[in-house]
């Protein structure tokens, strides 16, 4: 059974008010705080984002490893995802799919590109919640789908960057190796039923 609170993850609770379970695939959501990772511990961005009431789940210091959860997976991230207008409708898309967990990387530039300590765990706990290892959309950092392409992408679930949530103004975080950072914790071989790990496609030419 999938648990609330990542194993390991330091706690720092950040949030209490109740949020009602959403319907649809599971997601996770992956931004970046535009701090450099050797000044600044996951400790002290978390408390800066509750401080600013723009708390993800997780946040993760890929130099250090460190991890600190801020909601359970089972609330909602006050950090602004996405959110679009539809048959005259409001609609938060944070507040989509059974978890939509949002993880914020202690980090200025793409963080695939350099080292990923703790990451691991973080995939391990994320697969406990049928987060699926695929990146639908594509590396993140590229021009943005239109309206309806985004939505029926994110339809999908699985894992995301922050500007390819539908309504997204995001601008993180960047042009991720999303092969290298889902294959982490995996095996060479794979179980055969295992979680999928789509090649990247080929590249042309912060909120």
């Amino acid at each position: 059974m999938a648990e609330a609170w990542m194993p390991g993850a330091e706690r720092l609770v950040g949030e209490t008010t109740r949020t009602p379970p959403g319907i649809g695939a599971p997601r996770a959501v992956w931004t970046v705080t535009g701090s450099d990772p050797r000044a600044w511990s996951a400790r002290e961005e978390a408390r800066r984002l509750v401080y600013e009431e723009r708390t993800a789940h997780l946040v993760w210091n890929p130099l250090t490893g460190d991890v600190v959860q801020i909601l359970a997976a089972t609330r909602r991230a006050r950090l602004p995802l996405g959110s679009t207008d539809q048959y005259g409708l409001h609609l938060d898309h944070g507040h989509e799919g059974r978890v939509c967990v949002a993880v914020a990387v202690v980090s200025e530039a793409p963080f695939t590109d350099g080292p990923m300590h703790g990451l691991a765990p973080i995939l391990t706990w994320l697969d406990s919640w049928d987060v699926e290892r695929v990146w639908p959309a594509g590396p993140p950092g590229a021009e943005g789908a239109k309206a309806a392409d985004a939505a029926r992408v994110w339809a999908r679930g699985g894992h995301f960057g922050h500007d390819q949530v539908p309504g997204s103004s995001a601008k993180g975080p960047g042009r991720l190796d999303t092969a290298r950072l889902l294959s982490v914790g995996l095996s060479t071989t794979g179980p055969p039923d295992g979680p999928r790990v789509p090649p990247e496609p080929r590249r042309s030419a912060m909120t």
